[in-house]
């Protein structure tokens, strides 16, 4: 059995021309056993997931706007987020791929199942909808930590936003700032007072200021 699923399952062995003609014979309750445990192994290949080790590890995470007076802080935020975008990628693509193959799952065996049961057209289904029932669990469960890790996504990603946005904005004060204090220097520079000495009709002398 496990030399058959192999075939199916690993690039270097994969092969499935030797009992093609087994396979046209049609579906029976072995050939349905046997294809379940090919979707299990498929789905035991994939990276493991827990719901709970996820989110705690998340709700360790600083994702908030820093005090952005400081360049330092600013450096610091930006790298979390960009560890914790990485981190959430890796997971979001790893329970899309469990829920996928879990979703496919459901919807091959389902099929197969209804040609290895005997009875009428709601017979057959109920009877294929309860061979497909752990699949469709594990799809529930994995659709839930996509739901979660895609929110936990936006909500960095939203972050990231308003951070460079206020990084923006502090830059263009400061720039707007020193064109300012450059202009005011010029300014001083150009009003300079010039003083000379008059003497009034009374023969007095009085220093006059005059500005350029």
């Amino acid at each position: 059995m496990d030399n058959n699923i192999d075939k199916f399952i690993d690039w270097d062995k994969f092969e499935a021309s030797s009992d093609a003609s087994k396979r046209m014979q049609g579906v029976n309750k072995n050939i349905l056993s046997q294809e379940v445990e090919l979707w299990e192994k498929q789905l035991k290949i994939l990276e493991p997931l827990d719901y709970n080790s996820i989110s705690k590890e998340i709700n360790s995470w600083d994702i908030s706007i820093p005090d952005i007076t400081n360049f330092e802080n600013i450096a610091v935020a930006y790298s979390k987020l960009v560890n914790y975008k990485l981190r959430v990628s890796i997971l979001l693509s790893n329970a899309k791929a469990w829920r996928d193959t879990a979703a496919d799952a459901c919807k091959y065996i389902e099929e197969l199942a209804q040609g290895a049961f005997t009875g009428t057209g709601a017979d057959k289904k109920s009877n294929a909808l309860h061979v497909i029932q752990p699949f469709i669990h594990l799809k529930v469960q994995a659709s839930r930590i996509e739901n979660y890790l895609d929110k936990i996504h936006s909500s960095i990603l939203f972050c990231a936003t308003q951070l460079d946005l206020l990084i923006k904005e502090k830059q263009s004060r400061a720039k707007l700032n020193s064109k300012l204090g450059l202009e005011g220097e010029y300014i001083m520079s150009q009003s300079s007072d010039t003083k000379y000495v008059e003497e009034d009709e009374n023969g007095e002398l009085w220093t006059t200021v005059s500005k350029k």
